[in-house]
């Protein structure tokens, strides 16, 4: 009986926003940034899950005890009504990158992966680990995707192309109709996997994205996330849409399920306008104070539609990410393909001005 009354206790505390609940100070201690570090390091959004969200995750985690249940198709099928598809065309995953991991390995098997040389890639070292073979394709000169070298690079050893657009690292999107020409032409031949992640964050995100392509019918998969745009990073609910087939491969391939209270958490927010625009100039600010930083000591930023921005800053990023942290901001640590590029993903505004007086002090010392 007490076991029950402190669950209760617990659950209508998260519910009515009261600081009388009590939680062990060694569980918050291991979730979440440090209070006294700022973490721009990763490219999470701080001022997610909303509250809704939050209401709804208390709720179902006083479920935990069972598997899911029909939370997932109730969700998956809200995604198909928004996306103008049928329920059979989208899976659910745990995050994304689940999702990815398994369209790579799924397709790995019957040849190579092409992928541009700096991109998001978590999921492609997993499947080269167990036998995948990748081809890196080197961006343009100005660090954009080189869609005519991928292209080129499509033979009959190949069985996917994987492009991130907006992509991480570089924050640069892919233009709409250039990608959807593209797509029609290698879909043809092997199937095309768009990492959508950012999408949402984009200055036109129907434009940019190619779900219209997954209506018509195209050999094209479309991978979204609720880490971003939701500031769910670590609820880990992910979705992929696709041809009913395809989506059946990449279903046949996910290994786990989501858990229950991401799955609670995402059927709440997932149509949550208010809290979506909210989310969306609060990035859009601190993209911009990011930007200006960066522009102010001389340095240019490539342009970002995402929740973080890369920059040339003319330095060694190994050594100038450990004089940040010494001042308690973490950055993105060095690329090897561009050791002097720096990422600095969004925090709260507070903590990017933080960023801001810190940067300009270590940068000019």
């Amino acid at each position: 009986m007490a076991m029950e009354i402190t669950r209760r206790s617990l659950l209508n505390g998260i519910l009515l926003g009261t600081a009388s609940m009590t939680v062990s100070p060694t569980v918050l201690s291991m979730v979440g940034p440090n209070p006294s570090i700022v973490r721009l390091s990763a490219n999470e959004n701080p001022y997610g899950p909303s509250s809704n969200a939050l209401k709804a995750a208390a709720q179902a985690s006083n479920k935990g005890a069972y598997y899911p249940g029909k939370i997932a198709a109730e969700l998956m099928q809200m995604i198909a009504d928004k996306n103008k598809l049928e329920v059979n065309q989208v899976a659910i995953s745990s995050g994304s990158n689940e999702a990815l991991s398994a369209a790579v390995v799924g397709w790995g098997k019957e040849g190579q992966i092409i992928s541009p040389s700096f991109t998001y890639d978590l999921h492609l070292g997993y499947a080269q680990r167990i036998g995948t073979k990748v081809l890196r394709v080197p961006l343009d000169n100005d660090m954009s995707i080189d869609l005519d070298a991928m292209q080129a690079a499509v033979d009959k050893s190949v069985s996917m192309v994987y492009l991130c657009n907006p992509n991480n690292p570089t924050g640069k999107t892919i233009d709409g109709d250039t990608l959807r020409k593209f797509c029609r032409a290698v879909g043809k031949k092997v199937t095309v996997l768009v990492d959508e992640a950012y999408n949402e964050l984009t200055d036109n995100p129907e434009y940019t994205s190619m779900v219209d392509l997954v209506r018509e019918g195209e050999n094209v998969i479309v991978m979204r996330t609720f880490s971003k745009l939701y500031g769910m990073a670590g609820m880990r609910v992910g979705y992929a849409l696709g041809r009913k087939d395809l989506i059946k491969k990449v279903r046949n391939h996910i290994m786990a399920w989501p858990n229950i209270v991401g799955l609670a958490a995402a059927h709440a927010c997932y149509n949550e306008n208010d809290f979506i625009e909210y989310s969306i100039d609060k990035i859009n600010q601190g993209r911009d104070l990011v930007n200006e930083v960066f522009i102010q000591q001389g340095i240019e930023p490539l342009p970002s539609e995402t929740n973080f921005v890369l920059a040339d800053i003319g330095r060694d990023v190994k050594d100038f990410e450990i004089r940040m942290r010494q001042e308690n901001i973490l950055v993105h640590r060095a690329y090897s393909l561009y050791p002097n590029h720096l990422r600095v993903s969004m925090g709260k505004m507070e903590d990017l001005r933080e960023f801001a007086e810190v940067f300009k002090r270590v940068y000019n010392s």
